[in-house]
Order: structure tokens, then sequence, then C-alpha cells
């Protein structure tokens, strides 16, 4: 993919993620609902600071596929991300309910409660370049490679670098050094 997109547009993107991570104040004991605006907000600024290898996508105008495995309020706050775009590219949001449907995919939100399951649909997905992202305890841990947590009554995230780069998927900087934890950083 190349990376030639204005700086300027980079830093902007930053500084609203950044702004994600300041201006949820500790005790609002924030409502499902605005969780999981949080949460699409973040899974949209996360496409942003990531690179997928060339041949994810079948051409310059290929879309960006955001997706939900499982039922999750999440899904209800993902429609105004189809009309956004990352990098020139448009986004589309899918709904999966079996980890065997998940084909075109870059960004999957895993709705999976029990801890179990969550491990055997990322051994399923196996080495597909797809950004995995759950909220299951120890997510990460079990391959994952964006795990929500909260921390201090704020959303916060952890990222499993050693399955990002196993999967070929570039993560910036910049995205990691926001996140609480990186786990299996680059030598």
């Amino acid at each position: 993919m190349n990376d030639n997109w204005n700086p300027l547009r980079r830093i902007v993107s930053l500084i609203n993620l950044v702004c994600i991570f300041c201006f949820v104040l500790p005790g609002q004991g924030a409502a499902p609902s605005s969780e999981d605006k949080l949460k699409v907000a973040y899974l949209y600024n996360f496409a942003k600071f990531i690179q997928w290898p060339e041949e994810t996508f079948t051409d310059e105008q290929s879309p960006l596929v955001i997706g939900v495995l499982g039922r999750s309020s999440v899904e209800a706050e993902l429609a105004p991300l189809a009309q956004k775009t990352v990098r020139n590219r448009p986004i589309v949001i899918r709904h999966f309910s079996k980890v065997e449907e998940v084909q075109e995919c870059h960004l999957l939100y895993i709705s999976m409660p029990p801890l179990k399951s969550v491990g055997k649909v990322l051994q399923v997905l196996g080495s597909k370049a797809i950004v995995t992202v759950g909220d299951a305890t120890d997510f990460a841990a079990q391959g994952g490679v964006v795990q929500f947590v909260t921390l201090r009554e704020r959303l916060r995230f952890l990222v499993n670098l050693e399955y990002a780069l196993k999967n070929h998927i570039k993560i910036d900087s910049q995205l990691l050094s926001l996140a609480v934890e990186v786990v299996g950083r680059a030598k």
C-alpha cells in the first residue's frame, strides 16, 4: 500500500485519537451506548494508523472492510462509518455470524463472551491479515491484535504486536505509543 498521504492529515488523525483518550472523564460511568460509540471511534482511528499487505486489497478502489463477529451493541453504532473513507478507501461494514464466514475483512471486532471461544475463533482466522479487536479478558494473550481494557473508568487498549507482525500488518508507532501496553515488541 502506498503511504503517501499528507503528513498534516496524519497529525490531525493522531490528535483526534488522543482526544478520544483525554475527553472521557473519569467517573462518568459510560452507558453502553456511549461506550459503544467510543469503541467505534477507536476502530475508525485504528484503521488510519494500520497498514495492511497490498495483496489484501484487489485494487486501489477496494474498500476497507470493518466487520463484527457475533452479536454486539457496537454494531448498531458502526453505520456512520459506511460514509467515511480511510486513505481514500470507502469503508464497508459487514456482520458475520460464524468465523467461517469471515473471508474479506480488514478490521474485525469479535464479540464472543466465552473465553475459550475467543481462542478457537482466533485459531480459525489463523494468519489472515485481519486486525482482530475484542474486549474479552486475555484477548491479546490468546492471539488478538487489539484488546480493549478499562483503566480508571476510561476505555483504553493494548496491542499484541507479535500477532500483527506475524500476519504482515504494520501498526504505526504513533498508535503504539497510545496503547497502555504493547506485547511482543519488534526487535
